[in-house]
């Protein structure tokens, strides 16, 4: 489709407007908006979705998620695989290839194995010689065969600087060359009142965290771990021990010499080697008035890196629209096939076969692929149909695309994710994150109503989850999104049980080869699922108008640009 209509003239927002008012007031679009809304266009609908079962569904999870593919780590055979699986059930569908070459985007990216050593030093000679592995895990983003990278130990609370919250760990302290030690969450869990409460803001992530130091010329940065957060060390050295993926360096982005965690228990030991209460320093962090505090402890490190360059793949497959106009404007409903391949063996097991992180959801991806394909005319706005690589190491695959898009980002109406499918029955409730806050709220109200679901707000707001996966990529850039995930009100179970199943997930399985697939899985709450996906891409897909984020909301201002063709 990009061929015959070269996506050569992208509307200014006023002209976009214009046309979707000359189409709203006409004929196809509004009228296949208000059918799919309202279920007119009911038969048409129920024999796509007939096509999304169990059967199917399970088929892709589990193949996804056997042993063969290894895990899906990028850079692998089986991740190659996976990308060859997904273009050929793409192409069976009858989507378009919409990669640079065919259905495939290269995703260009460095490998980094990093051994590290660290230890600490107290003014009257107490030393603390921490073990990798059990009391850090340290990587390097620099290419550079080893570094040594020295400095003083310097606590900067939960390491953020937040002017729309107004908050400030620095308080403009100088701490280049420092080595920093922060908290993970924000403030919020400190009772500061500041942030969102319970709800995890993108600030309380280790990503944001890490870059805020490097861009302050810190010479290291390591963030505390705690159960508090929500996941455990295992899970944390099951993403961030052996191979480490990066974007291929650009030369220009601030990058730090070590990053990494600290164990709670060595962080203990450290803070009491600098004469101070555990408990009282962390209390400290919560006050709008903290100040960086020097631990008067020197950090000595030496980081050994064997690096190397490979390229991964987005697998993307192109339904065009049927309407000569909006048929530019594109939807994309995407979800992450990768997880973390082969790594450290947990109870004799090496695999991480991420059944449910996200084999479960790239299975519904490829689902819905077919359930479109079952329609006889397309939708008036093109899907594109989206599997991107490397969500595990930081959204490095949607990164990817939103800084090189196949089809203009000016002209990309919405990105709908799914990011685990639910394998654990019916639920009568279905949670979609980030949709309120834009003109897809209508949408995926009508469509939750349509599926006789009840939507419920997030449910595990200390995880952040919309700012957790491959939707936050194209929020950054001023895209409307949805994360649609699954419910927790499970029929025939007591309230609570599916809060209590997916806390016990996060706490034992996620990112452990445990997360593997079970051969009792209940896949009749993951077709619930993936019909409510399927009527929120087609109503964004045949609305009159595209959404808007809400004015005021901090993303609207970044849309507007990128409308007006102003934005990066």
């Amino acid at each position: 489709m990009r061929g015959r209509k070269g996506w050569s003239s992208i509307r200014t927002r006023e002209a976009q407007a214009e046309s979707t008012r000359r189409a709203g007031g006409s004929t196809a679009a509004a009228l296949i908006a208000l059918c799919v809304l309202s279920g007119c266009a009911g038969d048409e609908v129920s024999r796509a979705l007939s096509v999304v079962t169990e059967e199917a569904i399970e088929a892709h999870t589990r193949f996804l998620a056997s042993d063969l593919l290894e895990g899906r780590g990028p850079g692998t055979g089986g991740s190659e695989l996976a990308a060859s699986y997904v273009a050929t059930q793409f192409g069976q569908a009858g989507l378009e290839p919409a990669g640079d070459s065919g259905f495939l985007q290269r995703v260009p990216l460095v490998s980094i194995e990093s051994s590290a050593r660290f230890s600490l030093r107290a003014p009257g000679g107490a030393e603390f010689r921490a073990t990798y592995g059990e009391d850090f895990i340290a990587w390097s983003t620099d290419t550079v065969a080893a570094r040594a990278v020295d400095g003083d130990l310097v606590f900067v609370g939960y390491g953020i600087r937040a002017p729309e919250y107004d908050w400030d760990d620095y308080k403009d302290v100088d701490v280049s060359g420092k080595i920093l030690l922060m908290l993970g969450g924000d403030p919020d869990a400190g009772g500061s009142g500041r942030f969102r409460g319970d709800t995890l803001t993108y600030f309380g992530f280790p990503a944001f965290k890490l870059e805020e130091a490097a861009r302050r010329g810190a010479a290291a940065a390591f963030i505390l771990h705690s159960p508090d957060l929500g996941y455990s060390w295992d899970a944390v050295w099951g993403v961030r021990s052996g191979q480490q993926l990066w974007p291929q360096p650009d030369g220009a982005s601030a990058r730090l010499g070590l990053e990494g965690w600290l164990a709670q228990d060595a962080a203990r030991q450290i803070v009491s080697m600098a004469g101070l209460d555990f408990e009282t320093l962390i209390e400290s962090a919560g006050s709008e008035n903290f100040l960086p505090i020097p631990l008067q402890l020197a950090v000595s490190s030496r980081v050994d890196n064997r690096s190397r360059s490979l390229v991964d793949f987005n697998v993307a497959g192109l339904l065009p629209g049927s309407d000569p106009e909006l048929a530019e404007e594109v939807v994309i409903v995407l979800a992450h096939y990768d997880h973390l391949g082969v790594g450290p063996a947990l109870d004799s097991d090496s695999i991480y076969n991420g059944c449910y992180d996200n084999a479960s959801g790239t299975a519904l991806l490829l689902t819905l692929a077919n359930a479109f394909g079952q329609l006889s005319e397309p939708p008036a706005r093109s899907l594109l149909f989206l599997a991107v690589t490397a969500e595990e190491p930081g959204h490095l695959g949607s990164g990817h695309y939103v800084a090189n898009p196949l089809l203009p980002l000016a002209g990309t109406v919405a990105a709908i994710n799914i990011d685990g499918a639910n394998l654990r029955g019916l639920t009568t409730d279905v949670v979609v994150l980030g949709a309120e806050e834009s003109g897809l709220g209508s949408i995926v109200a009508a469509a939750v109503e349509h599926e006789d679901l009840s939507l419920a707000g997030d449910q595990v707001p200390e995880r952040g989850d919309l700012y957790g996966s491959d939707q936050f990529s194209f929020m950054r850039r001023g895209v409307p999104v949805a994360h649609v995930q699954h419910g927790l009100d499970y029929v025939g179970r007591m309230p609570g049980w599916g809060r209590q199943m997916l806390e016990e997930y996060y706490v034992q399985h996620y990112h452990r080869p445990s997360d593997e697939c079970q051969p009792d899985i209940d896949f009749a709450g993951a077709v619930q699922q993936a019909r409510v996906v399927f009527r929120v891409a087609l109503g964004a897909a045949n609305a009159a108008e595209r959404p808007l984020w809400r004015e005021g909301t901090q993303y609207r201002e970044v849309q507007d640009s990128l409308l007006l063709g102003t934005g990066n």
